[in-house]
């Protein structure tokens, strides 16, 4: 292979944040960075397992660190960015991937207020002000790489019973594009992938484990006939940090195994609706 198309996807001398980094596809993107050189800060609430995750990024020669912090605490959220700037010199890649859904499966009128407000204020709130303070450094600098992650229910809608979820990812997507050009001129793109169902990951798992059929209904769905795996991320969110995506910006980058080409199959109904008030999980 051309050893100048190789650089292209060079990460060595960048400097990642990741949130949500403790577990699932936060490790996934950690590690996709990390094997392309670059140095990652994971961060999410669980000091242990950041620890753990720090741990095994090292092992694959670059410097890594987590470090706890509650996103929605937006005080702590801006320090955050100081000290990873402050102890590695730069802040060049923000991966806004901490998310959370309601899994109970009610229907939006039946939602709990608070799980309603926790989806929105996670996963969209704390992914926007991820952008601003990120944004903040990078425009100092003048260069960055934004990714957010969105999913493929911001797309469409779907038999999941999680609007707010839907509403939230979908407002990621709009922030992803007016960002792009926001920032277009000042050396800063914003884009954002886009997975659909990956096993491996604690949410889907606790999912697929706690009613049974899901995971066979989400499979059937997909085109490609298989969930997506954590590993499927790697390339991905390095092609969007790298300069093999350089003129690329304001794009949403569906890793689904073809699900958005047609939103989906609905070849088996979901588990849930022969019992309408059934809770999937608390």
């Amino acid at each position: 292979m051309d050893p100048e198309l190789i650089k292209l996807f060079d990460l060595k001398g960048k400097v990642a944040l990741v949130t949500g980094g403790s577990s699932g596809l936060g490790v996934a993107f950690a590690k996709g960075l990390a094997k392309a050189g670059a140095d990652v800060v994971v961060t999410a609430r669980r000091q242990e397992l950041l620890d753990e995750v720090a741990k095994e990024l090292q092992t694959l020669g670059v410097r890594a660190s987590g470090i706890s912090c509650d996103i929605t605490d937006e005080a702590a959220f801006e320090s955050l960015f100081q000290r990873i700037v402050d102890e590695y010199g730069s802040l060049d890649i923000m991966v806004n991937n901490a998310g959370y859904t309601d899994r109970s499966a009610l229907r939006h009128d039946l939602a709990s207020p608070r799980r309603i407000r926790n989806v929105i204020e996670l996963d969209l709130v704390a992914t926007t002000m991820g952008c601003r303070y990120a944004a903040q450094h990078m425009m100092r600098q003048g260069s960055g790489v934004i990714v957010n992650i969105s999913s493929i229910l911001g797309k469409v809608g779907s038999e999941f019973r999680a609007a707010s979820y839907h509403a939230a990812k979908g407002g990621v997507d709009a922030l992803t594009r007016v960002l792009a050009l926001e920032y277009a001129r000042e050396g800063i793109r914003v884009n954002a992938i886009a997975p659909s169902y990956f096993e491996g990951t604690e949410m889907m798992d606790q999912v697929f484990e706690s009613t049974p059929g899901t995971k066979v209904q989400a499979e059937t769905r997909t085109p490609m006939g298989r969930l997506g795996r954590p590993e499927d991320l790697e390339a991905a969110i390095v092609f969007l940090a790298s300069d093999a995506a350089r003129f690329i910006t304001g794009h949403i980058l569906y890793v689904d195994g073809g699900w958005s080409a047609g939103g989906g199959y609905h070849q088996l109904a979901p588990p849930w609706e022969s019992e309408p008030g059934r809770q999937i999980t608390g």
